[in-house]
């Protein structure tokens, strides 16, 4: 709860200033959205510990490969990676850049899910008996 309130004020605080140097200096405006954007995410990586910890739990509660977990996570910080940086190009103008951020994102989250693929498709063809 204390990171989520750290997060927020440091989130409103930058609003309230970027909107403020926008008046003057819109690049000024941009690296400070950028640099709290950056210490709000390493405020946030604080909770993704006990995130991994309960999926690891939860991968050998099921007995799962941790092949097939990885993946997963991977795919989901892509995904949250991909929104941060997206919205930042946004925010700056830049849509056609956030366009392109959200496209790579999607297709680097199916890369990465590649391995959850092949093993549904294992499992499908021995359960078929093929």
């Amino acid at each position: 709860m204390a990171q989520f309130i750290q997060a927020a004020v440091i989130g409103v605080m930058t609003v309230i200033i970027a909107s403020l140097l926008k008046k003057t200096s819109r690049e000024l405006a941009l690296l400070l959205s950028i640099a709290a954007c950056i210490l709000i995410s390493l405020i946030l990586l604080q909770l993704a510990k006990p995130v991994v910890d309960f999926f690891s739990k939860l991968r050998e509660l099921a007995q799962l490969d941790k092949a097939l977990m990885t993946p997963m996570l991977k795919t989901i910080g892509i995904g949250l990676l991909t929104q941060l940086c997206a919205t930042v190009c946004s925010d700056a103008g830049e849509n056609a850049v956030a366009n392109l951020i959200e496209l790579c994102g999607g297709i680097l989250a199916l890369y990465v899910a590649l391995p959850l693929l092949e093993a549904v498709i294992d499992m499908v063809q021995s359960m078929s008996g093929g």
